[in-house]
């Protein structure tokens, strides 16, 4: 008998099938991760020359007028809640951006500004990292705006960094006249109505931190060391806060239910907020919310720290970069400090006059 064979068909199994579309989809993953880390390392790189531009800009102003500019600007013979700008406005000028600073009047508190002065997105002033609206929306003060009439609308550019006020996270001033806080061993480069000098930064630029990475766009939660994220307020559960603006949440405000997390920060809390606990001892949920801002000004010449008791209170320093956050310091260098860091040595550098000798982590 004659046997008829058909030639053998080769192909996959499913078994085969299915171990390549494993190693295909680890592949894919593994190839995703190293973009993200690549994007991620590039967002860092960007962070820190916005950071060196800073510097730069804050030497650059201060071989002008042989001072930093003030913190907070505060109108003179007005109110306090009458802030007419912050360093970040100062600044401008000296990293290329003159025209946008000429259209920024130096006399009108900003609620009385333009919307199209508060909601000017200055690239260099944002972290790419961050992950909120380069504009951001702010419920609770497009509510006052209309309420009374005022033009300066609900939507304000948005900035990544914040004004170092050292150790002292009093948002406080010194009589008469809103004349800036005393300075004190726990001081840091920035307050409201300051003008630091040079001089005045006693224990070297080197050694001082005078602005730092404050992320817009973390979850914040109320008070010094808080954990809980704020989940129904009236007003804002992101930390977001302004280059124009900036400042902090005054108590009228706060009694309105708004939280803002405001331009300063102090080295209160750690970095990142790393292993905070609050006074229940209930550890965060995951990443740790910002710290919102507290500036009471009922109490505005109460100059002690929160604490030592004071009223007053600041946000902490904070990045999406993982592991610690970028701060500038007073001679212009750039320096990436890991949320680790000892809490004395963080303090330390932070505050200007407090004579202490630090070795500064590279």
């Amino acid at each position: 008998m004659r046997h008829s064979s058909l030639p053998s068909r080769k192909g996959f199994t499913l078994i085969e099938l299915l171990v390549v579309i494993a190693i295909i989809g680890i592949l894919v993953g593994l190839l995703l991760s190293a973009v993200q880390a690549a994007r991620e390392a590039a967002r860092r790189m960007q962070c820190s020359n916005n950071l060196h531009q800073v510097g730069l800009a804050m030497h650059n102003y201060h071989s002008n007028f042989k001072r930093l500019p003030a913190g907070q600007r505060m109108l003179k013979g007005g109110t306090p809640l009458d802030a007419t700008g912050t360093a970040w406005v100062g600044l401008l000028p000296y990293m290329d951006n003159s025209v946008v600073a000429n259209k920024i009047p130096s006399d009108l508190p900003w609620y009385r500004m333009q919307p199209e002065q508060v909601t000017t997105v200055m690239p260099s002033y944002l972290c790419p990292s961050d992950i909120t609206d380069n504009v951001y929306g702010y419920q609770f003060i497009g509510f006052v705006m209309q309420q009374y009439g005022f033009p300066a609308g609900s939507r304000y550019a948005a900035c990544s960094y914040n004004l170092s006020l050292g150790y002292n996270d009093a948002l406080a001033v010194s009589r008469p006249g809103m004349a800036p806080r005393r300075q004190t061993q726990d001081s840091g480069v920035f307050a409201i109505n300051s003008y630091t000098k040079f001089r005045d930064i006693r224990d070297g630029l080197s050694n001082t931190l005078a602005i730092g990475e404050a992320a817009s766009g973390y979850p914040m939660c109320e008070g010094v060391r808080c954990t809980q994220r704020i989940k129904s307020q009236i007003g804002e559960s992101v930390a977001a806060h302004g280059w124009l603006v900036g400042g902090a949440n005054p108590a009228s405000f706060h009694a309105g239910n708004w939280r803002y997390a405001g331009g300063f920060a102090s080295t209160v809390e750690p970095i990142n907020k790393a292993g905070v606990v609050n006074a229940a001892g209930v550890p965060c949920d995951g990443r740790c919310p910002a710290t919102d801002s507290f500036y009471d000004e009922f109490n505005i010449y109460d100059q002690r720290p929160s604490w030592k008791g004071g009223p007053h209170w600041a946000s902490n320093f904070r990045s999406f970069h993982e592991g610690g956050a970028h701060f500038v310091m007073c001679d212009g260098s750039v320096k990436f400090y890991n949320e680790s860091i000892d809490m004395k040595l963080y303090r330390n550098l932070s505050a200007m006059r407090d004579g202490q000798i630090v070795t500064v982590p590279e």
